[in-house]
């Protein structure tokens, strides 16, 4: 019996690394997600100080798209 330890490594795809695959290394599956309604809010401030948010925020939380018109109406209290 030999106490000798051997460790075994593919010397010719290194893992994948310098080799061309049949994958993109670029992620090109990520959504684009629309900025934030806040950014152009003039209100964005006075909403983080009180608690309080808009439709186009809420709607935006929950799919990632608003409309213009909805930003600074219906605030509510978070809850």
């Amino acid at each position: 019996m030999s106490n000798s330890v051997s460790v075994w490594y593919d010397a010719e795809a290194h893992n994948g690394r310098g080799t061309p695959t049949e994958y993109s290394e670029i992620a090109e599956i990520l959504p684009v997600i629309p900025v934030d309604p806040c950014v152009t809010c003039e209100m964005a401030a006075s909403c983080a100080a009180k608690m309080t948010d808009c439709k186009a925020f809420r709607t935006y939380a929950a799919t990632g798209k608003f409309k213009d018109s909805d930003i600074a109406r219906l605030l509510k209290e978070i809850k």
